[in-house]
């Protein structure tokens, strides 16, 4: 899990100017924890500000239980962790609850729980939720199917820069689902979903450079960002990239090259990777033949759930099975066995890779996250409940007096970043302190 980079600023300011406070020094102690892998000091750390109701530590506690980075996966504990802060408004809160609550994990499924809690966190303007409301409208999950809807919540979170939901926008774009198709305006979604960093935007983005789709064709930009997703482990795109060196599409013609690709692909469980890999072993093309270890990838892809996939790889076994004697085909069904199980252990590990702890203002209230910056930098004390009254007012007034804000009562997308400028403040000039991260 990387840790972000405003709680490293957090973590130096521990051994710089901690301000009396068991709330702030428990909050710090925590990420501490966190960013040497110490999962279960995080939780204790956090533990007895959570139980007092403070709604960010809830969260990340939540987050916690259910990643299953404590030791094992818990969600009845995540999801008591989640209602706590739910019921107090928290949209990243409300997002993960209404994911339980449509999966059924840590409790009955619930599609109208699930529905109600999404929509009071898109409309509170949480992005992810919003992206997560457009796919349901869009699959029909737990709300009737409508195109209109899911573009419209993809439109607002792509606005506020989700990538995730300007890739979401950009298929639906080329779907035509609505609003007709726009190739050219997908194009500049996926763009910027990929210049984000999103691997699937990425891929998608060389797709259409590779048909000159929306764009000029241009086979070596396709390779570019086929190789991008593929670095960074998406298998889709690493058998792309291995089907432009086969046959030499925007680059040069490197079969062992495009063996290799077709490898990671088809151990990250693409299969299509499997049967360009199957086909590899099977004529020598950039790998040494074998046959056991073709029918084996050819074995999986047909079991992968793809219909394509199955329809190709179940002719080409066809096709493969006369070329082996008996012996060799049950080793290549022992192989794709133990084949499968290398797998699905690698995506655990994988989708284990993925999680994340969100700071405070990235979960959809500024009344939190001004909180939680006013309590670190030492002008509020308590817990951050989300609730702005006298106190909270109080404390954000004085810390804008005292950085030359105006002093209007508010909390708003100005003051948040002033906090976080200040939070950084300590550990900005390395010149100040030897506390630099």
């Amino acid at each position: 899990m990387n840790t972000p980079w405003r709680f490293l600023v957090l973590l130096a300011i521990l051994g710089i100017n901690l301000m009396p406070g068991t709330a702030r020094a428990d909050y710090l102690t925590g990420w501490q924890a966190i960013a040497d892998g110490d999962y279960a000091a995080a939780r204790t750390a956090w533990l007895e500000s959570a139980y007092a109701g403070d709604i960010d530590l809830q969260f990340n506690i939540g987050r916690l239980h259910e990643s299953g980075l404590l030791g094992q996966t818990d969600p009845e504990a995540a999801l008591r962790w989640y209602r706590s802060a739910a019921a107090r408004g928290l949209p990243a809160a409300q997002d993960r609850l209404a994911g339980l609550a449509l999966n059924g994990l840590g409790m009955e499924p619930d599609p109208e729980l699930a529905a109600e809690l999404l929509i009071k966190a898109a409309e509170a303007g949480f992005a992810p939720a919003q992206n997560n409301l457009a796919i349901a409208y869009e699959l029909g999950l737990h709300v009737p199917v409508d195109a209109d809807l899911a573009s419209l919540w993809y439109h607002r979170a792509a606005m506020q820069g989700l990538p995730e939901a300007q890739y979401g926008l950009a298929r639906l774009l080329l779907m035509g689902a609505s609003g007709g198709n726009d190739p050219a305006q997908a194009l500049g979604w996926y763009r910027a979903a990929a210049e984000a960093g999103l691997v699937e935007a990425e891929n998608n983005l060389a797709l259409m450079y590779e048909q000159g789709s929306g764009v000029t064709k241009d086979l070596a930009a396709a390779v570019v960002w086929y190789r991008r997703a593929a670095e960074k482990g998406l298998a889709v795109a690493q058998n792309n990239l291995g089907i432009m060196l086969q046959y030499g599409r925007g680059i040069e013609v490197n079969p062992v090259a495009a063996a290799i690709w077709f490898q990671a692909a088809a151990l990250g469980g693409d299969p299509f990777g499997q049967i360009n890999l199957a086909n590899a072993y099977a004529n020598g093309i950039g790998i040494d033949p074998d046959l056991t270890q073709a029918y084996a990838w050819i074995l999986l892809a047909r079991v992968s759930g793809d219909e394509a996939a199955h329809d190709t790889a179940a002719e080409y076994a066809r096709r493969l099975a006369p070329r082996l004697e008996i012996e060799a085909r049950r080793l290549a069904i022992t192989r794709a066995q133990a084949l499968r199980d290398e797998i699905a252990t690698e995506t655990i590990r994988r989708d284990a890779r993925r999680f994340w702890l969100l700071p405070v203002e990235e979960l959809g209230s500024p009344v939190a996250a001004a909180q939680r910056y006013l309590i670190v930098l030492g002008y509020l004390t308590g817990i951050v409940d989300g609730i702005a009254g006298p106190a909270t007012n109080a404390a954000a007034q004085r810390f804008r007096r005292d950085n030359d804000l105006d002093t209007e009562i508010r909390i708003d997308t100005i003051l948040i970043a002033a906090l976080v400028e200040a939070a950084a403040a300590p550990v900005s000039k390395p010149s100040q302190t030897e506390n630099t991260y």
